[in-house]
């Protein structure tokens, strides 16, 4: 009889130990922290997946103006469509990708045409209906194209409540 109750107590404890292991990150680019961290409205965005990767072919890249973001929309490869919702056939069934301002000082913004890889949390604009990697923390192929003093002075002013929301605000 002690001999299992001392059998049960190991297993208990074993168990213990392996629920309590942390699971690895998908990618090294994982970060810690808040994942929504310097990302504008973070409120409308659901986080899915605090750090995901994806791979696929950019089909846009466009400048936000407003919050400093640089858009990109991403064709995936098969197999990643688990990654989309139906409101991204609003957008062509591509995924969307943000990079936020603060991050454009480390993060490369790849051409139209490149195969690329992202890492970083899968969210869900509420907003907008998509699902996107928001923000991005890693692409692995660009240039970097870090934001004006100006645009980062903006942003700040947007995510402290300095100036008001306008038109051209997408979230």
């Amino acid at each position: 009889m002690r001999l299992l109750v001392v059998v049960l107590i190991l297993v208990g404890l074993g168990a213990g130990c392996a629920l309590r292991r942390a699971e690895l990150p998908p990618s090294p680019h994982c970060r810690s922290g808040a994942p929504l961290a310097g990302v504008y409205h973070p409120e409308r965005l659901k986080v899915k997946s605090r750090c995901r990767v994806a791979v696929g072919t950019v089909e846009k890249v466009k400048d936000e103006a407003y919050d400093g973001d640089i858009h990109i929309e991403l064709r995936l490869d098969r197999g990643q469509e688990g990654l989309l919702s139906s409101g991204n056939a609003r957008v062509g069934g591509t995924l969307i990708l943000e990079i936020i301002p603060w991050d454009r000082s480390r993060v490369a913004v790849p051409e139209v045409g490149q195969r690329i890889q992202v890492v970083g949390p899968w969210v869900d604009d509420t907003a907008h209906g998509w699902n996107e990697i928001h923000p991005a923390w890693w692409i692995s192929a660009g240039a970097i194209q870090p934001a004006s003093a100006e645009e980062l002075r903006r942003v700040d002013r947007l995510l402290h409540g300095l100036e008001p929301a306008a038109a051209e605000d997408d979230g």
